[in-house]
């Protein structure tokens, strides 16, 4: 028996996704179903879902990549190998690991393994430190496989190209572009702040067909994907690339513009409320992205949104707060959909 999550079978895609980004899904069994719910086995509990135990089939091991890597750190390494398991992201056919210093010795054959163990990876890169400059791109090291850092990757239906060390990009929002995806009404002008290869923005048109949606994107390389991405998927004329300065675009174009603004920065983002404030409808609703202290917790989120409206003199009504993902021990992401008044 193992501890699960149930949800009704029509979410059960959404909840997989949702696991799966928050690190909780347990990888060594399959999830089950009955003719109503779907459980998922996880590694602990979420917030808001009632732990059930039941019988799951326990995945294929002997090739598995986590049964690799413990061989190859030999026996007191399962900490650190488990650490490896629940880190990496796929994106495309590029696997992306983070090693830290003391296994650097072993990375070629952690990275040899996690090509043995999974035939859709065809690259296998290893993070250099965090996101850096202008544009919050990340450095690489190739460890395996084909030496390249650009790839494919498909998401909620959506096809987008796309290069790792060129553009920022991370997997781990599926569920959430999903999630705005499904609350965009038919006919709504939707902005998307900070809009990269344009992952945001062509999930929401791809779920509601009706959507104007406009992503503004500062990285010349990033805009020149995005808009390759809005033709690989058929888009044109439903999706706008814009290159630019948010603080320097919405003011001459799109003040005013949109039903709805998504702002998915991945650091200081409420150094923009003011812009979304400004791009925003009366009534709008701004999809407000930012990380805080895990003590402090939502309430320290809708503290910054509540603070820039008052400095821009604007009233907001919080509609929800929740935490997207954990970063750290320490440190969430948090999402705060709010109303402009």
């Amino acid at each position: 028996m193992v501890k699960a999550i149930r949800v009704p079978r029509k979410k059960g895609e959404e909840m997989r996704k949702k696991l799966s980004s928050l690190g909780i899904l347990d990888a060594d069994y399959f999830p089950s179903h009955d003719g109503k719910y779907v459980y998922f086995p996880v590694v602990k509990g979420l917030r808001g879902y009632k732990l059930v135990e039941v019988k799951a089939r326990r995945r294929e091991v002997r090739e598995g990549f986590k049964e690799m890597l413990r061989e190859i750190l030999g026996k007191d390494g399962g900490p650190l190998a488990d650490g490896i398991f629940s880190s990496y992201d796929i994106v495309g056919d590029i696997a992306v690991l983070e090693i830290p210093d003391n296994l650097r010795a072993n990375e070629k054959g952690i990275a040899d393994a996690l090509l043995r163990a999974n035939a859709n990876i065809k690259t296998v890169l290893r993070k250099e430190g965090g996101m850096e400059g202008e544009y919050r791109v990340r450095r690489f090291s190739f460890l395996a496989g084909e030496n390249r850092t650009e790839t494919t990757y498909v998401e909620h239906g959506v096809r987008m190209r796309l290069d790792l060390a060129k553009v920022y990009f991370s997997p781990r929002l599926s569920h959430e572009r999903g999630r705005i995806a499904e609350k965009v009404k038919p006919g709504e002008k939707v902005l998307v702040m900070f809009a990269g290869v344009g992952p945001f923005a062509l999930v929401v048109a791809k779920k509601q067909k009706d959507a104007k949606v406009v992503g503004i994107e500062l990285n010349p390389e990033a805009v020149r994907y995005f808009s390759e991405n809005i033709g690989l998927n058929g888009m044109g004329g439903k999706v706008e690339a814009v290159l630019g300065d948010v603080r320097k675009v919405v003011p001459g174009k799109f003040a005013g513009f949109a039903d709805r603004v998504l702002m998915p920065l991945p650091k200081n983002a409420e150094d923009f409320l003011d812009v979304a404030l400004l791009a925003a409808k009366k009534g709008g609703i701004i999809h407000f992205y930012t990380f805080v202290n895990r003590k402090d917790g939502k309430e320290a989120a809708e503290k910054k949104a509540l603070e820039a409206a008052k400095k821009a003199g604007r009233k907001i009504e919080i509609l929800e707060s929740r935490e997207v993902r954990p970063f750290s021990p320490s440190t969430v992401q948090i999402v705060v959909d709010f109303r402009a008044a």
